[in-house]
């Protein structure tokens, strides 16, 4: 008899926890929550002068105006990605995989319950019985 409070108990927690897990997705995704701060990222960005060798630059090979906006690097470097972006999007990703985690923990914890709650039976045959053996 403890088999089957036990089972149930385990097949109440593991729906819980799959119930839990699908509606914080939920809520994350229509923003109501914030999904789980694992990363804060900095931006990606590009510097254009160090796409150009320094040698073509000193070499006196580009006109004075170029060479000379080229030589500032006071500049900030645009970004190609923005860090609320790199940030949010990876936090999403993480947050769903954690809640995919607890959904298949959630299944597996109701399934051990199930296993204790179904009943056991064993089909014995006698000696004396015959296999029945169909003839084609």
């Amino acid at each position: 008899m403890s088999e089957k409070v036990v089972g149930y108990t385990l097949i109440t927690l593991g729906i819980f926890i799959i119930v839990f897990s699908l509606v914080n997705v939920v809520m994350v995704f229509t923003s109501k929550i914030q999904p789980v701060q694992l990363f804060n990222l900095k931006g990606i960005s590009l510097d254009m002068s160090s796409l150009i060798p320094q040698d073509i630059i000193a070499g006196g090979d580009l006109p004075p105006e170029l060479t000379s906006q080229l030589g500032r690097s006071a500049a900030p470097a645009p970004e190609i990605i923005s860090p609320e972006l790199l940030n949010q999007s990876s936090n999403l990703f993480a947050h769903v995989f954690l809640m995919g985690f607890l959904v298949s923990a959630g299944g597996k914890i109701a399934t051990i319950g199930t296993m204790l709650v179904r009943p056991i039976v064993v089909k014995l045959k006698a000696k004396n019985e015959e296999i029945p053996t169909t003839h084609s």
